[in-house]
C-alpha cells in the first residue's frame, strides 16, 4: 500500500475518535489493520520485482528466438551449399578416370570401374652360342634341315646355325574390358623366330563374360591347346616349348590364329573348345585351314594353403580341312617341323616335309604338380595324318617331355585355373642393393620327339609310305633369375641329338640337286651343344 493511502486512513480513524471510546481493543485492531496492510504492500513490491523480472526474460527470450531464426537460415544456406558441392564433385568422380600402376604396369580406368585399358609390353632378347662340328662341303657334310628346292636356306645352313642375338619377341599393346562383361586385347608383335622375323599381329581379339562362368572369345588369339601352351611366354621354365608341345599347338592353334571359341572355369577346373582358321601371319591359300582345338584340364588334388597340387588334363586338335595350297601334287599339306627349342636360328632339324592330307588330328595327356618349392610337370602326344592317297599307309608320330624345377629361394610355382597351368615364382624379396636377391630357380627338361613313320634302314631310299621327319631328344638345364616381378634373366644349356635319315625315295631330290640332296638313306641329323642367355621385360 503508498503511503498516501496510508495517511487516508489514518485521517479518516481521527476525524471518527470523537464518537468511539478509545480504548486497549480499537488499539489492537488498529494494529492488526496496519500489518495486514504491511504484508499486502510487501507482497506487492515482490509481484512488481517478479513482474519485471519476467518481462526482461520474455525480453531476452524474444531477441533469443530472432536471433536462433536468423543464424538457422544462415545455417540451412550452408548446408544446401555444401551438399551442392559434394553432388558436383561425386559426378565429376564419377567421369574422371584413374590411372594405377599395379605391377608396373599403366593402368586407365573409369571411375565406376566397369571400363579399363592397361599397356602390355614384353621383350625377350636371346643371346646363344651353336656348339656344332665343323662345316664341310655339301657334298660330304650330310647335316640337313628342312625339306625345300631351289632358295631352301636351311640346305646348308644345318650344319653352321647362326650364333648370336634376336628379339625372340618384342610385343607392345592394350587390353582390357568395356563395360565389365567385354574383354578386348590388340597385341603387335616386332620380334621373331630367326630369318622369319616380321611385324605381325599377335592378339586382336573380343570377348564376352556375361553368361559366367563361360567366356566367348573371337577374333586372333592363341586358343588353349595343352598345358605348355596354357604357360605365358613370360612364365615359361626355358626359352621354348618343349619340342612335342610346340608341334601340338601348332597344328591348329598357336599365336594369331584366328578363331572362335568359348571357354570356362571354376575354382578346380577350366575347359575350352575352339574353331579355328589360318594364323595372321599365314601367307595366301585358295581356302584356308579349318579345324577345332579342345582342352580340358582339373585339379585333382589341393593342399592346405596351396602347399601342393596335382594337375590332370587332355587336350586335341582336329583339322578337319587343310588349306588348300593349289597346285597338282601337295594341295592340302600338312607338316610336323620344329627348332631345336631355340629361336636363334630358323633352321629345323626335324620336319616330315609336306604330307598331302585329308585330315589331321592330335591327340594329348598332361600332368603337373608342385610341393612347396619343387615342381614337375610332363605331357604326351600322338599325332596322325589321313592322307588323300589311300594306296598308302597313314603315318602316325608320337612325343613326350618331362620337365621340373627347384625355387632356390624357397618361392613356389603358383597354379593357376583359369589358364590350368604353372605361373613363374614371384621374388619374396626383389633384388636391390640394400638388400634381396629375387627369385633363383633351377630347371631341368628331357623332351622327345619321333617324326619317323616306316622309316626303314640306312643307305637304302625310302619306300612310298615312309616319312623320315627325325628323332629328336634335348635334355636341357636351367638357371632363372627373377630380379623382380618385370626383370628376368634365363641362362640355359641345351644337348640335341638328332637321327635323320635322308627321305629321298629313288630318283627324288627332296633338297634339290646334287649335292644339295645327300645319298639316299645316308644320314642327315647331327649331334650339338647350345648356350643360352635370355633378358625379359615384361608389363
Amino acid at each position: 500500500m503508498s503511503t498516501h493511502t496510508r495517511a487516508s486512513v489514518l485521517s479518516l480513524a481521527l476525524l471518527a475518535a470523537p464518537a468511539l471510546a478509545v480504548d486497549d481493543a480499537t488499539t489492537q485492531a488498529i494494529s492488526r489493520l496496519e500489518s495486514a496492510l504491511a504484508r499486502q504492500e510487501a507482497q506487492l513490491a515482490a509481484q512488481s520485482v517478479q513482474l519485471e523480472a519476467q518481462r526482461h526474460e520474455i525480453a531476452s527470450l524474444r531477441q533469443l528466438v530472432e536471433t536462433s531464426h536468423g543464424a538457422n537460415a544462415v545455417t540451412q544456406e550452408a548446408l544446401a551449399a555444401v551438399r551442392t558441392e559434394q553432388q558436383l564433385s561425386k559426378l565429376q568422380q564419377q567421369e574422371t578416370p584413374r590411372w594405377s600402376l599395379a605391377g608396373a604396369r599403366p593402368t586407365l580406368s573409369a571411375a565406376d570401374g566397369r571400363s579399363t585399358l592397361s599397356l602390355r609390353a614384353l621383350t625377350q632378347l636371346d643371346s646363344g652360342w651353336y656348339d656344332q662340328g665343323e662345316a664341310g662341303p655339301l657334298s660330304t657334310d650330310f647335316r640337313r634341315g628342312s625339306t625345300g628346292i631351289g632358295s631352301n636356306r636351311e640346305s646348308a645352313a644345318a650344319s653352321d646355325l647362326s650364333s648370336g642375338t634376336n628379339f625372340r619377341r618384342a610385343r607392345l599393346g592394350l587390353e582390357g574390358n568395356v563395360a565389365r562383361d567385354f574383354g578386348y586385347r590388340f597385341m603387335a608383335e616386332f620380334g621373331g623366330s630367326g630369318s622369319e622375323s616380321q611385324t605381325r599381329i599377335n592378339d586382336a581379339w573380343v570377348s564376352y563374360n556375361g553368361f559366367a562362368p563361360f567366356t566367348l572369345q573371337m577374333g586372333a588369339f592363341a586358343p588353349p591347346a595343352n598345358m605348355d601352351d596354357g604357360t605365358s611366354p613370360e612364365d615359361t621354365l626355358f626359352p621354348e616349348r618343349a619340342s612335342p608341345a610346340e608341334l601340338s599347338r601348332a597344328l591348329a592353334g598357336a599365336d594369331g590364329r584366328v578363331g572362335a571359341g568359348i571357354r570356362a572355369n571354376g575354382a578346380r577346373w577350366m575347359g575350352a573348345l575352339t574353331l579355328t582358321g589360318a594364323t595372321t601371319g599365314e601367307g595366301e591359300s585358295y581356302d584356308e585351314q579349318r579345324a577345332v582345338v579342345g582342352r580340358l584340364g582339373l585339379l585333382v588334388l589341393e593342399g592346405q594353403d596351396n602347399a601342393w597340387n596335382l594337375h590332370l588334363g587332355a587336350s586335341g586338335s582336329y583339322v578337319f580341312r587343310p588349306s588348300d595350297q593349289g597346285g597338282p601334287t601337295g594341295r592340302y599339306a600338312i607338316r610336323l617341323r620344329d627348332r631345336p627349342e631355340l629361336r636363334l636360328d630358323g633352321t629345323r632339324l626335324i620336319d616330315t616335309g609336306p604330307l598331302d592330307a585329308d585330315s589331321a588330328w592330335v591327340g594329348g595327356l598332361e600332368l603337373g604338380a608342385n610341393w612347396r618349392n619343387f615342381y614337375l610337370q610332363g605331357e604326351s602326344f600322338r599325332f596322325g595324318v589321313e592322307r588323300r592317297d589311300h594306296s598308302l599307309e597313314d603315318p602316325d608320330f608320337d612325343g613326350y617331355y618331362l620337365q621340373g624345377s627347384w625355387v632356390i629361394t624357397g618361392e613356389r610355382r603358383r597354379y593357376n585355373p583359369v589358364s590350368g597351368a604353372f605361373q613363374a615364382p614371384r621374388p619374396m624379396t626383389p633384388f636391390s642393393a640394400s638388400g634381396g636377391w629375387g627369385s633363383w630357380e633351377l630347371a631341368w627338361r628331357f623332351s622327345h620327339t619321333d617324326l619317323d613313320f616306316d622309316a626303314g634302314r640306312p643307305g637304302l631310299p625310302a619306300s612310298p609310305s615312309a616319312v623320315r621327319g627325325g628323332i629328336q631328344d634335348i635334355r636341357s638345364i636351367g638357371l632363372n633369375w627373377a630380379v623382380n616381378n618385370n626383370l628376368k634373366l634365363m641362362l640355359d644349356y641345351m644337348r640335341v641329338e638328332v637321327e635323320r635319315l635322308n627321305p629321298a625315295m629313288t630318283g627324288a631330290q627332296p633338297f634339290g640337286p646334287s649335292p644339295l640332296t645327300p645319298p639316299e638313306g645316308a644320314q642327315i641329323g647331327q649331334d650339338l651343344d647350345i648356350y643360352t642367355l635370355r633378358t625379359q621385360f615384361a608389363l
